[in-house]
């Protein structure tokens, strides 16, 4: 009788263990935390800038901007500078101002926080394969095409 009673209590706890980890749902104790930082886009290029340009003068050519759907990387050598790689590594971060976004103009400012430092950028659209870039220190228009 002791065996059997043994046997009975062995299973009723065993029944008791199961019923007590498998009774509840409780999502708080299983729900894993996504911390997804917010992604900021600071770039809006219209679609005609979209693209690769550059100088050339028949022999030699230079790749010196490109744009794309959500970003101006600067290519004035073998490196390419994201600006929204530079907005997010600056210890303060900045913001980009965008005064002017046109079927045929794309203005705007680059701003980096705490620094005082801002770029300017203005681009005019000439046709689907050639933009001006303007040189704000002397207020002349250099001529890029696609490359």
């Amino acid at each position: 009788m002791k065996k059997q009673l043994l046997v009975a209590l062995m299973l009723t706890t065993t029944l008791s263990l199961l019923t007590v980890n498998c009774s509840g749902n409780n999502d708080e104790d299983n729900t894993t935390q996504q911390n997804n930082p917010a992604t900021t886009q600071y770039f809006h290029p219209p679609a005609w800038i979209q693209g690769t340009w550059g100088v050339t003068n028949g022999t030699t050519s230079s790749k010196l901007y490109k744009f794309t759907a959500d970003d101006f990387i600067l290519m004035p050598d073998t490196s390419n500078q994201s600006m929204t790689g530079a907005i997010k590594a600056h210890p303060y971060g900045g913001s980009v101002d965008e005064t002017s976004n046109t079927s045929t103009m794309y203005i705007f400012n680059v701003k980096y926080n705490n620094s005082g430092v801002t770029q300017h950028f203005e681009f005019k659209k000439i046709s689907a394969t050639q933009i001006q870039l303007k040189d704000n220190s002397n207020n002349t228009w250099t001529d890029l095409v696609k490359m």
